[in-house]
Order: C-alpha cells, then sequence, then structure tokens
C-alpha cells in the first residue's frame, strides 16, 4: 500500500533539494524591508529594498514645486489685494435711503428690504456691466474717438455710476410685481414689468405683458413715480454704486484666500 501511494505522488513533490537551498530574511527597518536571496554554493545575495508605509506617506505628502511657486503668486496677489481695500471707500447713505441693506456673503449681489404700508419690498443689486452697454458700432466709434485723442481713453460721463436692480413688490395676498431697473444719478429706466402669480406653477408659461418700452408714455411715468415712493430713486444710484465696487473687491479678496487655502492643503 505504500508503494502504491507513492507512485500517485507528483514526481516534484518527491523531488530532493539535494544542492539547492533557499530561504528569505526579513529584516524590519525604519526606513525599507530588505528580502534577501541565497542560491546554491555560490553565496549569491539579492538585495532589493522595498519602501515602508512612512515612506509612502512622505512621497505622497510632498508638493510639487510648482504649487509653491503658485503659492507665491497667490499670496502676493492677496498683499496687493489687501493694501488697495482702503482705496474703496463707501460714503454714507442718502437721508432718502429707507432700506436695511444685507450683504450676502460669497455672492455677488447685495439685497435690500423693507416694509412699506403692508407691502413688502426686496431690492436685489448687481454690479451694471458696462461691457453690455455698447454695440458693435458703439465700439467702433469708440476706438475713432481714442484715436483722434492720441490713445487716451474715453472716460464716462461725470456722474454716470448705474447699477442694475430687481425690485419685487409683494403683498399679503395676490400677485408680486417684479420690475428688471437700471437707476443712475439722473434717471431711473425700468427694462421689464412682470406680475408674479404664485398661485402659477413654474412648468406653466405665464403671460408677462408686453415690453415695457411700448406702454403709453403716461403709463410708464406712473410707474416710475410708483417705485420712487417706494425708495428706488435716482439720489441713491451712487452710494449703491460705490458699495458694490468695495464689495466686488472684498469678495475677490476673499476668492484669493480660498484658493489659496486649496492649493494649501
Amino acid at each position: 500500500m505504500n508503494k502504491a501511494a507513492s507512485s500517485v505522488i507528483p514526481l516534484a513533490t518527491r523531488t530532493p533539494c539535494r544542492n539547492y537551498t533557499s530561504a528569505i530574511f526579513t529584516t524590519p527597518l525604519k526606513t525599507s524591508t530588505a528580502i534577501k536571496t541565497v542560491t546554491g554554493n555560490n553565496n549569491l545575495f539579492r538585495t532589493t529594498s522595498i519602501p515602508t508605509h512612512c515612506q509612502f506617506c512622505a512621497l505622497a505628502k510632498k508638493k510639487p514645486d510648482f504649487d509653491d511657486t503658485l503659492l507665491r503668486v497667490i499670496d502676493s496677489e492677496i498683499v496687493d489685494a489687501e493694501e488697495e481695500t482702503g482705496d474703496f471707500e463707501v460714503g454714507e447713505a442718502p437721508s432718502e435711503f429707507p432700506f436695511k441693506i444685507v450683504d450676502n456673503d460669497g455672492a455677488e449681489t447685495i439685497t435690500l428690504t423693507r416694509n412699506y404700508q403692508g407691502e413688502e419690498i426686496k431690492v436685489t443689486v448687481f454690479k451694471h456691466d458696462l461691457s453690455g452697454d455698447y454695440e458693435e458700432g458703439d465700439e467702433e466709434d469708440q476706438d475713432d474717438q481714442e484715436a483722434n485723442q492720441g490713445g487716451e481713453e474715453v472716460e464716462e460721463e461725470a456722474g454716470s455710476q448705474p447699477v442694475d436692480m430687481v425690485v419685487t413688490v409683494t403683498k399679503k395676498t395676490g400677485p408680486t410685481l417684479e420690475f428688471d431697473v437700471m437707476v443712475e444719478v439722473d434717471e431711473i429706466t425700468i427694462n421689464n414689468l412682470a406680475v408674479k402669480n404664485p398661485n402659477v406653477s413654474d412648468e406653466d408659461i405665464a403671460y408677462e405683458g408686453p415690453e415695457f418700452s411700448s406702454l403709453d408714455a403716461e403709463l410708464q411715468e406712473a410707474f416710475h413715480t410708483y417705485l420712487e415712493i417706494r425708495g428706488i430713486k435716482p439720489s441713491i444710484a451712487n452710494f449703491l454704486h460705490d458699495y458694490m465696487v468695495k464689495k466686488e473687491h472684498k469678495e475677490y479678496t476673499a476668492w484669493l484666500k480660498n484658493l489659496k487655502n486649496f492649493i494649501a492643503n
């Protein structure tokens, strides 16, 4: 039976290792692990260094050199921005300014709120985008004017500091009036007027009325007076413009610091 059993054992498992010896010695080190293999009688040693977990951590935590360069540039921009903060001063609000200002941190807008005879008035103020004021032909005319003046830029008319805003007037019941307005020191421009019904779902397309400029001139004038009574007057334009310029600079500085924190961590 022993003889029969031995005949079915694979040949490889019964081959004697007479002149071959293999041994693996693992030595714990602080920085690496050495694996040594001894083959035959030639005393041939082969050593392989394998990085340990601590070494992998060190390699993973090391930042590219370019990140350090980028951080230095961002730091320089932050220093410049903070030094320029004093250049953006906002004077006192005009005496006829009836709103409470809510500065929306991290946003491009501020919100003005007030209550007027049972109405809730909310105004979202944007910094006016001057790039939208010029058509292609206007840009060509401006280029011609600059060329005639020796390349000097054509400055805005003195006192022209517009701001854009969306004004909503809400009562306890019923629809909401929404005005798209541009306010300047000498006039108010109503670009659009819409009646928002809270009972109409967003999926339904509501009729928002004609273009405001197509309304009867007397009706347009009446709506201008309607807004002025509620505090939307040309006299608040400069104050809000300066406020939005300062806010834009504040948000830019905060944005730079957020960039720095992301790159540094």
